[in-house]
């Protein structure tokens, strides 16, 4: 297993004066093997292997994945055969190894000004190389034009939610309705997170962030019960999907009148932002493929 490098990089302290390592020798080698894999199976170029999520950043429960950020020179559009047959090789891994082992795939092209997504910028934040293992970290920033795509794919998003939410209520799976409302008014707060440059809060924290960012301002105020609402339903940490979602005083109706308020207020600071950048083509950096 070190003939492909030395061990994966240590973090934190075991109170002993020497640093616990990210991944046990059992995990090490599983990712080792996806890697190897990989290379050897999938039709395309892989230029770098990170960890990412908990295990990298040192703070995963015992259950908890080891998740590896793939990144290929090229894949087409739809990142696919490739990255359904890489997921394929770590599900083969997991099952050999016992150890939980997951891909996400991404081209370089997906590391472009204008086209990161928020939690491609904080995987590869948290990254530690895999493979090659002699080369630095991979960071990249979020980047106005960053926001102003992704802002855009969430308001799209929050549009659709309408008549899903309609048709769980035509059909009496008024759960189903509820999850969905409560994702969109998340995605609002997202949205007006990620204008104002934070990529990191998910769920219940991106809302708590909103209240702390912005619960002060009047035109919100009518929008703060429903706000709270969605951040109390996922518990103490602000993380748990599968706690119950129950409705509270004033229910659909005032999630839908907090959600055109919410909307209205953020495609207004979007406006206000694509107002003030330049568009990428006339700095010239549009369609730079970046170095691996």
């Amino acid at each position: 297993m070190r003939g492909e490098g030395e061990g994966i990089a240590e973090h934190g302290s075991n109170g002993n004066g020497s640093p616990p390592p990210l991944l046990t020798p059992w995990q090490e080698e599983a990712a080792r093997e996806v890697i190897r894999r990989v290379r050897r199976y999938v039709p395309a170029e892989l230029v770098r292997a990170l960890l990412f999520g908990s295990r990298a950043r040192g703070d995963a429960r015992p259950d908890s994945d080891v998740d590896i950020l793939l990144i290929f020179r090229e894949l087409p559009p739809d990142r696919e055969p490739q990255a359904g047959q890489a997921e394929q090789i770590a599900d083969a891994v997991a099952a050999e190894s016992k150890v939980p082992v997951a891909t996400w795939s991404v081209a370089l092209i997906d590391l472009e000004v204008g086209k990161r997504t928020p939690m491609l910028v904080d995987a590869l934040d948290d990254g530690v190389p895999l493979w090659p293992p002699w080369v630095p970290p991979r960071r990249v920033s979020f980047t106005p034009w960053d926001a102003l795509r992704c802002t855009g794919a969430l308001l799209t998003r929050v549009e659709e939610g309408g008549e899903e939410v309609a048709a769980h209520r035509a059909a009496g799976t008024i759960t189903a309705a509820a999850r969905r409302a409560r994702g969109d008014v998340v995605r609002l707060c997202t949205a007006a997170l990620l204008l104002h440059g934070e990529t990191r809060p998910r769920r219940g924290e991106a809302v708590r962030r909103f209240l702390e960012l912005y619960g002060a301002d009047a035109a919100l105020r009518p929008a703060t019960s429903v706000l709270r609402w969605a951040a109390d339903s996922y518990g103490v940490d602000g993380q748990d999907e599968d706690r119950p979602v129950e409705l509270r005083r004033g229910g659909f109706s005032a999630i839908a009148d907090a959600m055109d308020l919410l909307a209205d207020w953020v495609d207004r600071r979007r406006a206000e932002l694509d107002a003030r950048v330049p568009p990428l083509r006339n700095l010239g950096v549009y369609g730079r493929i970046p170095p691996a």
